[in-house]
């Protein structure tokens, strides 16, 4: 086997928040680490997505002090749920249980993304752009040969431990035989850039829009306000759902634009339109206890089933795997520093997952959308917590599926009639 050219304590492939944010934490757990960051992409670069950062990521970046790359970015302070029949709510995000901030940015990856690997590279992370993932076998001394490549640029290098945080499609995930996610378990969504000079007068604030059950039957839509007039606006469908029902994600999206106009939101310079699919956490691939490969977030399918956000759980399993193998480099321990970093993360979020997952299934019916909207509407504990499911770490304890029962079971005249007193 032809030896590497360089060896690398830490190999990690995809340079968005995920990677970027394990390079880091390896980095800060321990400087004398060499650690490699390789992407196919030249920074900046843009990525589909709905741009929105809430609690979970400003703590991921206090964590090691680099908050400041929010800096001079306008806050988000409320979210605003239609659902079918145009009703509507809109609610001061909560102060959330495990978070220092209760507020969301809103910043277009192009932007986010660039800033958090100019974190890295300031830790002297070796960083490789526009280098594809070719490969990996494992050496004779139990060392992992990794292939790139930058055009016809061939390049093997070394690794300890790879890491693979290259999203949905991963190819790490692809060389470990781990199948990607089932339709059921995955959604298919579409995002565009628009300029409105009026959306924060309609809203009288800056708010975050979801639409849950009207551009899209079973799906939900969204409108997300960045800086000065730009909004990222975007749509998104179970997979599964979208392939029965033979829909066209661009029509979906020019029904939400439809629905926005009719709220009096004026909508100009449509722009940068592309669709991604999302694997949702409700689905993850077993850990492979025979090699030290790990993988993070989309890449080991974290996001959330019900809001479609992964940033946070992305950049809290890079932590989580350096915090678990960073000591374990050179060690025969390394496999098992991987295995807790798994049992950790699954331990942190199970219950998180699988109640966005109920909530998702949940939302998925007109008639319940309804329902939970006109409940919200008069229990703040309720939409409360709807938005910590979106925003933070919360999950459905007995007690609160039975208070959620209870109140659904309530005709809205009484339940208004409660929140009053």
């Amino acid at each position: 086997m032809e030896k590497y050219t360089t060896l690398y304590d830490v190999l990690i492939i995809g340079a968005g928040p995920s990677g970027s944010n394990a390079a880091i934490s390896y980095k800060n757990l321990n400087p004398d680490l060499k650690v490699g960051l390789i992407d196919k992409s030249i920074f900046p670069r843009d990525k589909s997505c709905g741009d929105a950062i809430g609690p979970g990521v400003i703590s991921a970046l206090k964590r090691f002090n680099n908050q400041h790359i929010l800096d001079n970015e306008p806050q988000v302070v409320s979210t605003t749920l239609y659902g079918p029949e145009n009703i509507g709510i809109q609610n001061y995000i909560p102060e959330v249980k495990n978070k220092e901030d209760s507020v969301v940015y809103v910043i277009p990856r192009i932007d986010l993304d660039n800033r958090i690997l100019n974190l890295a590279k300031d830790l002297d992370v070796d960083v490789f752009e526009g280098y594809s993932f070719v490969s990996f076998e494992k050496d004779l001394d139990n060392k992992l040969v990794v292939e790139i490549k930058n055009g016809d640029n061939i390049t093997k290098l070394g690794a300890k431990i790879l890491v693979g945080a290259d999203g949905a499609n991963s190819r790490v995930r692809k060389q470990l035989n781990v199948n990607t996610n089932s339709d059921w378990h995955k959604a298919i969504a579409i995002r565009a850039y628009i300029d409105s000079p009026n959306y924060l007068e309609i809203f009288k604030e800056r708010t975050l829009m979801f639409e849950i059950n009207v551009s899209a039957e079973k799906g939900y839509a969204w409108a997300f306000p960045s800086k000065g007039n730009l909004l990222n606006i975007g749509i998104g469908v179970p997979l599964n759902i979208f392939k029965k029902e033979k829909l066209d994600i661009n029509v979906l999206l020019q029904d939400f634009i439809t629905q926005l106009t009719n709220r009096g939101v004026v909508v100009e310079n449509i722009r940068d339109e592309k669709s991604y699919l999302l694997p949702f956490a409700s689905s993850r691939p077993k850990f492979r206890n025979d090699i030290n490969v790990a993988l993070i977030g989309d890449a080991s399918s974290m996001i959330n089933p019900m809001s479609g956000e992964g940033i946070f759980y992305g950049m809290e399993a890079g932590y989580l795997l350096a915090k678990n193998t960073y000591n374990l480099i050179d060690s025969p321990e390394l496999t098992k520093g991987i295995a807790d970093y798994e049992k950790a993360f699954s331990k942190r979020f199970r219950k998180h997952y699988l109640s966005c997952a109920l909530a998702r299934l949940l939302l998925q019916s007109p008639f319940m959308t309804k329902r939970l909207l006109k409940v919200a509407s008069n229990d703040q504990n309720t939409i409360d917590f709807v938005v910590e499911l979106l925003f933070d770490e919360a999950y459905l304890t007995f007690g609160e599926v039975m208070k959620i029962v209870y109140k659904f079971l309530l005709p809205s005249k009484v339940l208004m009639l409660l929140s009053k007193n």
